[in-house]
């Protein structure tokens, strides 16, 4: 797609194919830019000002995703999530079911959760700004962004050695 609008450019099909290639790649590139700005300066996922909270309840049913508690106090339902980059479950999802377990959490994310002392779920964070930014890193796609950036100055670079090459003839490339 982003190949066929540089085509429809005026002169980019007339280019040599490392500047196609250098143009492509510095276009994802980007585009790549764009969204990890947006990532970092609008998304929040729902954890901008909250605040660590406690509960303590049956796990009536669980899955990769989070558990459906009974609160131990005031009998309610609470539907908690295990959220990447928050933090994780290190034992089966049946072995705690039917379990009365101690949560801390993040609005709807969970944070830890123990078992007559033992830590069930890991929190990779301790407070909403720095679970925020663990998302963030998670979600950016930094990678893509480097190799973009990356094969641009490659494409360039190895443009300008061809002719430089061919300016002197030798014919390398």
């Amino acid at each position: 797609m982003i190949r066929s609008v540089l085509c429809s450019l005026r002169g980019f099909s007339t280019l040599p194919p490392l500047l196609q290639a250098a143009w492509l790649s510095f276009a994802i590139g980007l585009f790549m830019t764009l969204l990890h700005l947006w990532i970092f300066n609008v998304v929040d996922y729902g954890l901008d000002g909250a605040s660590v909270e406690s509960l303590s309840g049956k796990v009536l049913y669980a899955d990769r995703g989070g558990m459906l508690i009974e609160d131990a106090d005031s009998g309610e339902y609470t539907r908690l999530k295990v959220v990447r980059g928050i933090s994780y479950l290190n034992v089966g999802h049946d072995q705690i079911l039917g379990r009365t377990l101690s949560f801390t959490h993040l609005r709807d994310a969970v944070l830890s959760c123990t078992l007559d002392g033992q830590e069930l779920c890991i929190a990779q964070c301790a407070n909403a700004m720095e679970c925020l930014d663990s998302r963030r890193e998670r979600e950016t796609p930094q990678g893509i962004l480097i190799v973009a950036f990356g094969t641009s100055l490659a494409c360039l670079g190895l443009h300008g050695l061809r002719r430089r090459k061919s300016a002197s003839g030798s014919g390398i490339f």
